[in-house]
This record gives C-alpha cells, sequence and structure tokens, in this order.
C-alpha cells in the first residue's frame, strides 16, 4: 500500500478528564474535517483517506474514548451522550468552525447524534455505513465481528487473517496497518487489542443492540451524505433509503464492490461520491 511521505502529528486533548488522543494532518487553514473511527477500530484507519483530502482540508482523525492511544473510561462510560460530551468538547476547543464532519459505523452514529443535538452542528455530515437502530442482520454482523476479532493473538498475522476474513476487499497490507496500529504486544509475547475490551463484553452481554437514533434524524439542519457498501450486512438499502427521507437534505450512495468499510476497500470509488459531495 502506498503512502505519502506526509505523515500527520500525534496530539493529545484532555477531554472530559480522558485524555484523547487524535492525528493532526495539518493545513490548519484550511476547513476542518473530523473523521470518527467505528467499534473497535482507531484513527489510523483513516490514514490514506486523509493523506488524499489533507491538501484540501484540515483533517483530524480522533481515537474516541476506550479506543487507539486514547484514555479508557474507569467507569465504562461509553454512551452516547458520553461522545456527544467528548466531540463537543473536542470541537469547541480546538475551535474547528464550519466542520465537515465524517463517522464510520459507531462513528457514525456518534456524528449523527452530534449533529442532531449540537447547538452549533457541523456544516456537513458525511455516515458511512452507520446503522440507527436494531436489526436482526445488523446484530448478527455485528456479533461476527465482536467474535471473529481475537481478545489475544499468538501473532499479528492471526489478526490480519481475522480483518481478511472479514473484508475480503481490503489488501492484506492494509489489513496489517489496521492490526499493527488495533494491537500491541504485551509482556508474554501475545498481541491485545488497543480498545477497552469491556465494550465489546458488554454488547455481547446486551445482545449486540444500539441506540434507537431514528427521532433524531429529523433535527439534521446541515446536507448530509448517507453512505453504505453495497454489500454491506449493518445498513441495507431500504434502511439507508428511510435515512434519506428522515433527514430533511440528505442523499444517498452506494460504494460497489464493499462491505462495511467502504471507505478502505473501495477508496476511489468513495473519495470521488465524498468529493462531489463537498463540492456541490
Amino acid at each position: 500500500m502506498a503512502r505519502k511521505a506526509i505523515e500527520p502529528q500525534d496530539r493529545y486533548l484532555e477531554v472530559n478528564g480522558l485524555n484523547l488522543h487524535y492525528l493532526d494532518w495539518g493545513n490548519e487553514k484550511e476547513q476542518p474535517m473530523v473523521l470518527l473511527h467505528g467499534f473497535m477500530a482507531h484513527a489510523h484507519v483513516w490514514d490514506d483517506f486523509a493523506s488524499t483530502f489533507g491538501s484540501q482540508y484540515h483533517v483530524i482523525a480522533l481515537d474516541q474514548r476506550g479506543h487507539g492511544e486514547s484514555q479508557w473510561s474507569k467507569d465504562m462510560a461509553y454512551t452516547l451522550d458520553d461522545h456527544f460530551s467528548d466531540i463537543a468538547s473536542f470541537v469547541e476547543v480546538l475551535s474547528l468552525n464550519d466542520l465537515i464532519l465524517i463517522g464510520h459505523s459507531m462513528g457514525g452514529r456518534n456524528a449523527l447524534f452530534f449533529a442532531a443535538c449540537a447547538s452549533h452542528g457541523p456544516e456537513r455530515l458525511i455516515l458511512v455505513d452507520s446503522r440507527p437502530d436494531d436489526t436482526l442482520q445488523a446484530s448478527q454482523a455485528l456479533r461476527q465481528l465482536l467474535v471473529t476479532f481475537p481478545l489475544q493473538a499468538r501473532s499479528l498475522d492471526e489478526v490480519v487473517r481475522a480483518i481478511q476474513s472479514l473484508y475480503p476487499y481490503l489488501s492484506r497490507d492494509f489489513c496489517l496497518h489496521i492490526a499493527s496500529y488495533g494491537y500491541r504486544q504485551v509482556q508474554d509475547g501475545t498481541f491485545v487489542p488497543r480498545f477497552d475490551t469491556r465494550m465489546s463484553l458488554q454488547s455481547g452481554r446486551e445482545g449486540y443492540a444500539t441506540e434507537d437514533l431514528w427521532p433524531y434524524m429529523k433535527n439534521i439542519a446541515c446536507p448530509a451524505l448517507i453512505v453504505r457498501g453495497k454489500e454491506s450486512s449493518f445498513v441495507s438499502r431500504k434502511v439507508a433509503q428511510k435515512m434519506c427521507k428522515q433527514i430533511p437534505k440528505a442523499e444517498l450512495r452506494e460504494i460497489p464492490k464493499s462491505t462495511h468499510m467502504p471507505a478502505q476497500e473501495n477508496p476511489a470509488a468513495l473519495n470521488k461520491v465524498i468529493t462531489d459531495f463537498l463540492s456541490n
């Protein structure tokens, strides 16, 4: 996987009592674009995307609480309200005006909730394969995701094979990229996730359920782009179309040759869709 010479700066900000890590790709004079990863992921899943858009925007990829290099919550505070408070404080402290907010999966749910409830919401909202509520298919897809990612691995290659089994369109190099930033080696030589594994255990106990976001959609004032992977099991076309009807200024785009990670599985198609949306 080819990488651009420009690398992001690792930065930290204390928000709501937690030390949150984020990647800042520079270009501070341009319009800010904040990227929110999905459940169990991290800011580095956006590296290729950020290097593409970093010349036009001030791109920031956040490690949300309990993920990546950000601090875990001691009292397991990982609700929509907790994430909302983090995003609102993060945006305010960094003075990110006229914000473009992009979220994948869990990050998209958090972005949707923020856009609907913040007194000063984003200028543009992009939701990438983010389910708005519980369906049997989506819950089963989340269960498959959680049981496939090992909580302890003998090698990074074991993690890579798990990722490839879930996302056949991803290259092995990119799977290794995800694994390298998503796992750390511990004293006994094994590899464990960087995210707070209590979250995945709690999700299992709750039947892989999630909060209902339908009531909030009518409050989103900015133009919104709903993106789904054409082969996604998390968000059906019917659900995505319904989201577009509920959000006043929304449009839907499907990305071919992709499942739940269209930004990484088919970046050329996704980047064009987003470029067209932002320039319209």
